[in-house]
């Protein structure tokens, strides 16, 4: 039967990541031995300090609804947070605690957008945010940036991208896919721009706990904006947390009037346990500084040693990034050319990533998926025993033909 869908559906792209993990699922699941760079999602465990949190919660019989967005309690120890990231004062009427900073960003869209609105991406972008947008019925405005400009977008961009009907721009430090990370003049720069505009800065801050060189906040930079800024954040990178869905926005007391309407008829809230659990991993007094720090220099050593290996290969090129846990190598010197033992041909990115995981068993994600054709994405999110065997492989699969 053809069952009639409604239109959004038609503009609506599946995530690559999610689908990817789905893939190599199927075929673990068959038996094949499969090395995945493709999820971001920490392999560490969440600390037991919040994990004893979420035990109490359960045995305390805490399993019932709670407020829209979260009790006050959590959203005032959210809220004291991003005051101490920021300098900027929030009150609990200022932060909604949502499911996973995925969700915190829908609502957001949802909330400021009318169909025929824009909003600013810059590319590449993390692979949700155009679907998104076009499902609050407005309209992405994408704006390149690669790696000549090491995939931060400038003043003049911002500038030229703007309209009459922009409303927002997403702007994502530590980035997704790239790890790339503003500088504090590059802020400065943007907020310059945007200061006479009524614009909503979606600050994508869900990495701000994984950096390796110094951190620029926006609100730190540009806290004269804070009345058009969304924060969106969460657990699940910071914390080890993806699967507790913890995320929360914190803006103007209007703004999240109006998210918190929307969220009421969506999920209303995350789950009691995951909400019992962040109250430990935001208060104050939390003991995870060292937790957090262990993962850090982890993830560094990954870092460098994920790029020494990729820098090895023969027709790829990067630099090494200053946030997150993902290399995005440029990969247009593979294209086009005979690889590995049977000399196979790859046109594109997504041609290359499906040869990677048929005839290497590596799972990567292709940049287009990202808004940026001739890169991977490759997430170091992962044992370095797990790095070093994958990049023998790939390096195997990747050598010029003959």
């Amino acid at each position: 039967m053809d069952r009639r869908l409604s239109q959004r559906m038609a503009t609506l792209s599946p995530s690559a990541t999610v689908g990817l993990g789905g893939r190599i699922a199927a075929l673990r699941a068959a038996g094949v031995d499969i090395i995945s760079f493709g999820q971001g999602e920490p392999d560490f465990a969440t600390p037991d300090v919040i994990k004893l949190a979420g035990i109490r919660a359960i045995e305390q019989n805490r399993t019932r609804y709670t407020a829209v967005g979260g009790p006050a309690e959590l959203r005032a120890v959210i809220a004291a947070q991003v005051g101490r990231d920021t300098g900027v004062h929030y009150g609990a009427d200022q932060v909604s605690v949502t499911v996973g900073a995925k969700e915190a960003l829908f609502l957001a869209f949802l909330a400021l957008c009318d169909p025929g609105d824009e909003v600013i991406i810059p590319a590449p972008y993390w692979v949700s945010y155009v679907d998104q947008v076009r499902l609050a019925g407005a309209t992405p405005v994408i704006v390149p940036a690669g790696p000549e400009r090491g995939y931060r977008i400038d003043a003049a961009q911002l500038r030229a991208a703007l309209g009459p009907r922009t409303r927002a721009l997403v702007l994502n430090s530590p980035a997704n896919p790239t790890g790339a990370v503003y500088r504090a003049a590059e802020l400065r720069a943007l907020a310059d721009v945007l200061r006479e505009r009524d614009v909503v800065v979606i600050s994508d801050e869900i990495y701000d706990a994984i950096t390796y060189d110094g951190y620029a906040r926006w609100l730190t930079v540009a806290p004269e904006l804070a009345d058009h800024t969304l924060i969106v954040n969460g657990a699940s990178k910071a914390f080890a947390m993806t699967g507790w869905r913890l995320g929360y926005v914190a803006g103007p007391a209007d703004l999240l009037e109006a998210i918190r309407a929307i969220q009421g008829h969506a999920s209303t809230h995350t789950s009691s346990i995951s909400q019992a659990a962040a109250l430990v991993a935001y208060a104050a007094d939390a003991p995870l500084a060292d937790a957090v720090a262990g993962m850090v220099a982890a993830f560094r050593e990954r870092r460098d040693r994920i790029v020494a290996l990729l820098r090895q290969i023969d027709g790829v090129a990067l630099e090494p990034p200053d946030g997150a846990f993902y290399a995005f190598p440029q990969v247009t010197g593979l294209l086009g050319r005979p690889l590995g033992p049977h000399g196979v041909v790859c046109a594109d990115d997504d041609a290359l990533a499906a040869y990677l995981l048929d005839a290497a068993r590596v799972g990567v994600v292709p940049g287009s998926a990202f808004g940026a054709p001739g890169h991977l994405r490759l997430s170091y999110a992962t044992s370095l025993a797990q790095i070093e065997e994958g990049l023998t492989r790939m390096a195997a699969a990747l050598r010029p033909a003959g």
